[in-house]
């Protein structure tokens, strides 16, 4: 395979997932983050059986059940007592499970496996992508790149994807749940 020069606009789960991917696979990989100290945003989450999956593939599958814990069961009803969820893991599979997780222990796992963290430029936020020239340009007015490919990871509230050809924004979710962390 070519090495190719990629830019990464973003450094939470998904951006780090794919610098150490695509790095082990020898491309050139340059992160952009607009957080001065990138970290964690968020208290915690639930990773699904095909998220550990690709954490198993990364090998850092033994590192993320040290600190989640394991979910075989997702409940919810409402204020009267009607059940409106109840999923269970082993209708699917015995073995499967999800993985309750604090943002900062993942967070944690994925910046200590990238072996390029030279290559992260904090306190740097992208504002425009040049589709023709593979360049992006930053808040200050500085152009970075050519580039081969450039990944918009930058959150649900991304500014960039518009700027992407063929690129379409899904619509808002009609509702929603609160999350708390309970001992």
């Amino acid at each position: 395979m070519k090495k190719r020069s990629i830019a990464i606009v973003g450094y939470g789960t998904a951006g780090q997932t794919l610098s150490i991917l695509l790095s082990r696979d020898h491309h050139d990989v340059h992160v952009f983050e607009r957080a001065p100290t990138p970290g964690p945003v968020g208290a915690g989450f639930l990773l699904q059986p095909s998220g550990l999956d690709v954490l198993w593939q990364m090998g850092l599958l033994p590192q993320v059940l040290e600190h989640g814990a394991s979910v075989r069961r997702l409940y919810g009803d409402t204020p009267c007592g009607r059940a409106v969820m109840d999923m269970r893991y082993t209708a699917l599979h015995p073995h499967l499970h999800g993985m309750g997780l604090q943002r900062g222990a993942l967070f944690s796992l994925l910046a200590q496996a990238w072996e390029h963290p030279g290559n992260l430029q904090a306190d740097t936020q992208i504002v425009e992508v040049d589709t023709d020239s593979g360049r992006v340009r930053d808040a200050r007015g500085t152009w970075h790149g050519p580039y081969d490919l450039v990944i918009a990871a930058d959150g649900a509230a991304s500014s960039l994807r518009a700027q992407v050809q063929g690129t379409r924004l899904d619509r808002e979710y009609p509702w929603g749940a609160l999350w708390c962390l309970l001992p």
